[in-house]
């Protein structure tokens, strides 16, 4: 399968590459790459195309409702967060791509997790890993002078534009923390 065989049959199927790339699991990113022969399609992904082909049209509908029911009301894109600790303050941004979350913040501190999206609450449930560069303070004084990190959860509704969040850490430090959206997240890149 070419790339220009991908968009035809994406066209025919009345799909965007966004939510091809939802339906399948993989970034817009990696379709985008596909699209454009950067990358080879991989044999998988051009079998399932060949699926959806073949599928009766109440079958492929249902394969197409599937992509509405993973939790379209999930909103991906990018959040700025703020957050208060007993010894300090910071600032930083968060992507939330399709289950994954990644950031940083003003400090140098990386952000590496996932989301799930609940549809019976609307909550997306947030675990993320938070590594610290050596000798930067956390925000409830705790410094070190190499790489450490602490994982941290929260919850929160994508569907707002802001509100509050209560941060629980595996430290046992509750951070107090505000989320503001910032933009959606591109169609392809």
């Amino acid at each position: 399968m070419t790339s220009n065989d991908l968009r035809a049959t994406l066209t025919e199927l009345g799909i965007t590459q966004a939510d091809f790339a939802r339906l399948i699991g993989v970034t817009a990113r990696a379709v985008t790459l596909w699209m454009s022969d950067e990358r080879p399609i991989p044999g998988p992904v051009i079998a399932y195309v060949g699926v959806m082909q073949l599928l009766p049209p109440n079958l492929r509908q249902m394969e197409l409702n599937r992509l509405k029911q993973k939790g379209t009301d999930m909103r991906d894109g990018m959040f700025g967060i703020s957050f208060q600790g007993q010894q300090g303050a910071g600032m930083g941004v968060l992507v939330f791509d399709n289950g994954r979350v990644y950031g940083t913040d003003t400090q140098g501190v990386r952000y590496d997790g996932e989301y799930l999206f609940n549809e019976a609450s609307g909550m997306a449930d947030v675990k993320i890993k938070v590594t610290f560069p050596p000798n930067v303070r956390a925000v409830f004084g705790t410094m070190n002078p190499y790489e450490w990190a602490f994982d941290i959860t929260s919850s929160f509704d994508p569907k707002k534009n802001s509100g509050p969040l209560t941060v629980r850490t595996s430290l046992g430090q509750p951070i107090s923390a505000q989320y503001i959206f910032l933009r959606p997240l591109p169609e392809a890149a």
